[in-house]
């Protein structure tokens, strides 16, 4: 499985089933490996880990917040086509006490990766 850390774009929660829109997805970086899979279920497939500032507390600044994979894919009208993943939690805003651009840990399987039976 390829795993990847990377920072978060401006983007909020996915529904079960819900689609990619601009504002609901995070852009993977473009030095990431192409996806093939991801799960939707659990297990939990990505991590938030938050920055901060100081009016931030300190006790949500160390808990890396766990979230599922609703959406992946690429469209053309989609952030000039680039390959982005819609979690079930929000990556940025006051909801999750999350500012100053936090971190995603993103597992996921990529295209042409050998995996054991």
């Amino acid at each position: 499985m390829t795993q990847i850390i990377f920072r978060a774009t401006t983007a909020t929660t996915v529904a079960a089933g819900g689609a990619l829109t601009t504002s609901h997805v995070n852009v993977l970086p473009s030095w990431a490996p192409p996806i093939q899979y991801i799960g939707t279920t659990y297990p939990w497939t990505a991590y938030i880990l938050c920055g901060g500032n100081t009016t931030i507390p300190s006790k949500y600044l160390k808990i890396p917040r766990g979230a599922r994979v609703r959406a992946y894919g690429r469209r053309a009208t989609l952030h000039g086509g680039a390959e982005c993943v819609g979690l079930s939690r929000e990556t940025w805003g006051s909801a999750d006490k999350l500012i100053s651009a936090p971190l995603i840990i993103l597992t996921y399987r990529a295209v042409g990766e050998l995996v054991r039976p």
